[in-house]
């Protein structure tokens, strides 16, 4: 990877992925990416591939056997100054310097997620909602690095004995929240341009810059989603139809 600790990139993409099938996901996202985004991309995954992809960097984790747990690991690395997480499954549809822009002032971002399902974790406010973890914008501050390493700590504890009924498959996002509410980070939640859910019916008001969510077909779906700008509605895109 190019860049040290002590001559980081100052800004930077990064993506985690176990298994070779999220590999290629996560390449495919990547290649979205740098026809917008001149800034570097780095994939961390359990198996690096034979072939050399042009303005991508791989560095090889050993697996934990939980993909979510390689993954959220993946983001506590931050291994640049201000760093973009994206989930496999994203399209990155435009320049992305603005998301980046937003680090100059707040440690972290997000958005919130569109598929809530709070689980009976009690002591926050009932405003304070879970934040998917598919598009993340983190800068690089000791204050985010305890956030996330309380993330961890929180999500592996709750995984061996869990306190309450957590949704196995956003228990990433229950614990992440838990974490954040204990923070005292500064933190922004992005709008839906910026982490598209497209498997849920949605609202955008610009255009949609990163699309979150597997699609046969990320051109023809970006050009009907993106269409026209303005407030508009649009129900569920499944990957199994036309998209």
């Amino acid at each position: 990877m190019a860049g040290t600790d002590n001559q980081m990139p100052q800004r930077g993409i990064v993506y985690s992925a176990t298994g070779a099938e999220f590999v290629a996901e996560a390449i495919a996202s990547a290649r979205s990416s740098l026809r917008f985004n001149r800034v570097a991309h780095l994939i961390f995954c359990d198996a690096i591939p034979s072939e050399r992809i042009d303005g991508v960097d791989f560095v090889r984790y050993e697996t934990s056997g939980d993909p979510l747990l390689d993954r959220d690991r993946s983001i506590c690395r931050l291994p640049f100054e201000q760093t973009i997480f994206l989930d496999t499954d994203t399209y990155v549809a435009a320049n992305v310097d603005d998301l980046f822009d937003l680090l100059n002032r707040f440690d972290v971002a997000a958005a919130h997620a569109p598929g809530y399902t709070k689980c009976l974790d009690k002591g926050q406010s009932e405003a304070f909602n879970d934040f998917n973890l598919g598009v993340v914008a983190l800068r690089r501050t000791p204050g985010v690095a305890e956030l996330l390493a309380n993330w961890i700590d929180i999500y592996e504890r709750w995984k061996k004995s869990p306190p309450f009924r957590i949704y196995t498959a956003a228990s990433d996002q229950a614990s992440f929240r838990r974490a954040l509410w204990e923070s005292s980070i500064s933190f922004f939640v992005l709008s839906p341009e910026y982490n598209y859910r497209s498997i849920f019916p949605g609202r955008l008001v610009g255009a949609a810059k990163i699309i979150h969510g597997r699609s046969r077909n990320y051109e023809k779906l970006t050009a009907h989603i993106n269409a026209q700008t303005g407030p508009r509605i649009f129900d569920a895109f499944r990957p199994d139809r036309e998209w």
